[in-house]
């Protein structure tokens, strides 16, 4: 029973973080949100390595997982988009709602976009757990890359090397192009290599040995804003691989 137990309680600790990195978003401490948001895709990694060492793999976890990293792979990026859109300087606007609320009601329309990385998410998960698992290439991008880019973009974008960017990419076209790009990125049938497995050709080697060793380079100067730059080598270097 505690065996079974192991993988359960990392796909919990992933599902709580992504809660946390939600709430953080909400309050636009973005260092914050995306350092549990990191923690929420380190725990969905081990999940996965001790369902599998300790032979407990189930159904239940499957689908236990897919909603954890919907919450922090599809929701919490989600937020963070949608509250770059009000960093955007978007204006709330009053809607009069009458019987039975008889309330006003003040929102941005814009930050709805932002709920399209979570549809997208979704469904990315959802055709990965009919369409099985594949260690050798993924099928898309995966959820936990496109968190990973969208988390570290409000970071990326205050540091002063990248600062002049802020005015293109935190505005509404800038945001809108993001999110359709990386909607259509995880839903494409679109071959990526993977980590899992080493058995793919010397090319997918040279490259993944190549974003080993330049993400901790990104990672000390530009600091976790580096990793969504690094996202975007990842899928420069699978564009490369996929045109050879």
């Amino acid at each position: 029973m505690i065996k079974k137990s192991v993988p359960h309680f990392f796909t919990s600790l992933n599902l709580l973080s992504g809660c946390f990195s939600i709430y953080f978003a909400y309050i636009f401490q973005f260092e914050t949100a995306f350092v549990f948001l990191l923690a929420g895709v380190f725990f969905d990694v081990w999940d996965g390595i001790f369902a599998r060492l300790l032979k407990v793999e189930s159904e239940l976890g499957v689908q236990f997982d897919s909603m954890a990293d919907l919450v922090t792979c599809g929701v919490a990026p989600g937020i963070i988009l949608a509250q770059l859109f009000v960093m955007a300087g978007n204006k709330h606007i009053e809607i009069i709602i009458g019987w039975p609320l008889n309330a006003v009601v003040e929102f941005i329309p814009w930050v709805f976009i932002g709920f399209l990385i979570p549809l997208g998410a979704a469904f990315r998960l959802a055709r990965f757990n009919i369409d099985g698992v594949d260690k050798n290439h993924f099928i898309g991008l995966p959820t936990p890359a496109m968190a990973m880019f969208f988390g570290s973009l409000p970071l990326l974008v205050k540091h002063p090397d990248f600062s002049f960017l802020q005015p293109v990419l935190i505005s509404n076209p800038g945001l809108i192009f993001l999110t359709l790009i990386f909607v259509l990125l995880m839903n494409a049938k679109f071959d990526l290599f993977s980590f899992k497995s080493l058995k793919t050709g010397t090319l997918d080697s040279f490259f993944r040995v190549f974003l080993v060793l330049v993400a901790p380079v990104l990672i000390y100067y530009l600091g976790l804003g580096g990793i969504g730059l690094g996202v975007l080598i990842y899928l420069l270097l699978n564009l490369i691989n996929n045109s050879i």
